[in-house]
């Protein structure tokens, strides 16, 4: 298992198993337990107008000397894969729709941990020629638990007395996709930022519409963790 900041995996490109699939653009992250739950693909060089989510289930191995992720599906799989609206909302129904096409849903062989111990299947057979990938419509009942990793960077970190930082980046692993510490850059930063990495178990809550994250402790207990003034140092001082 490694570690990578989401910013660096954005950098990574996306592998199919017979071409490169595009880079990714976004990262949807269940609120509650921090696991990241797609992936949103922007693939406007091969696959223009198509918006391609893939699950972290989907991807055999993150080749960080070739700064690749190496998919297990062929490009004419995720060519057919159902359309995704543009929304940044994702609908239940879009959800199933991906799961079944994929078969990333329940009662499917092959097991994969991913997303925080959650269990994920992949079906790596092919799709049937008469499957629809007719657009589907997100209606207004949406998923709220999951939420855009671009949405929550810049978000206003707080102790519970008082304003902490915010949110430069994320730190996730490589085996089970969970985001395990939020970086944030400290409020006492001016020209020369300086930097925290806070479990995200010490995450109280968060005001998504408002752009603030609230943490359990005081500052004079956060404000004592290791800070650090170059944030590309923070991995490699990090154990798991």
């Amino acid at each position: 298992m490694m570690l990578f900041y989401t910013s660096q995996l954005k950098d990574f490109n996306i592998a199919a198993t017979d071409g490169e699939l595009g880079k990714i653009k976004d990262l949807y992250v269940d609120e509650q337990n921090w696991s990241i739950r797609y992936v949103s693909l922007d693939t406007r060089k091969w696959l223009p107008g198509k918006r391609v989510l893939l699950s972290p289930s989907s991807f055999d191995r993150t080749n960080k000397k070739e700064q690749t992720l190496e998919v297990k599906y062929d490009k004419q799989t995720v060519r057919n894969s159902p359309d995704v609206s543009e929304n940044s909302q994702l609908s239940r129904e879009t959800k199933q729709r991906l799961d079944e096409y994929y078969g990333w849903g329940p009662n499917l062989s092959d097991p994969v941990m991913f997303g925080g111990g959650q269990i994920a299947t992949i079906n790596l057979i092919q799709p049937p020629e008469s499957y629809t990938t007719t657009p589907i419509p997100d209606p207004d009942e949406t998923e709220q638990d999951l939420r855009s990793e671009d949405e929550v960077v810049g978000f206003r970190v707080h102790a519970n007395d008082g304003k902490l930082g915010q949110v430069a980046d994320f730190i996730y692993d490589d085996k089970h996709w969970e985001i395990l510490y939020i970086v944030v850059e400290s409020r006492d930063s001016t020209l020369n930022p300086k930097y925290y990495a806070y479990s995200t178990n010490k995450i109280e809550s968060a005001d998504w519409h408002e752009g603030d994250l609230y943490m359990k402790e005081p500052l004079t207990i956060l404000e004592k963790e290791k800070l650090y003034k170059d944030k590309e140092d923070i991995i490699g001082s990090l154990s798991v």
